[in-house]
């Protein structure tokens, strides 16, 4: 069995770089089991890209993929609790 990808994510998740995240999840899903998210490096996370992520999980369920984050920093937290929607976790392998 391989093992599930991992999409490392970059410093700024804002509107600035939203088409570039959309694009590279939508390229990660393809094919994939499950894809875990690595937030490890995110300075800034906004709306924006909670509703790219929330996108991407629903798109994940209709093709039965799991989809998890990974590493989370502060900033995706903020984001995520300023949005009043919890954390998108995926159920273990």
């Amino acid at each position: 069995m391989s093992e599930a990808p991992v999409l490392t994510l970059g410093p700024d998740c804002t509107i600035r770089t939203v088409r570039s995240l959309q694009d590279t999840l939508t390229a990660a899903l393809a094919g994939a089991a499950r894809l875990t998210l690595d937030c490890a490096a995110v300075e800034r996370a906004d709306i924006t890209f909670v509703q790219i992520v929330l996108a991407a999980d629903k798109a994940a369920q209709r093709q039965a993929v799991g989809i998890a984050l990974a590493n989370v920093r502060p900033a995706v937290e903020s984001a995520f609790r300023r949005a009043a929607i919890a954390l998108p976790s995926a159920p273990p392998l």
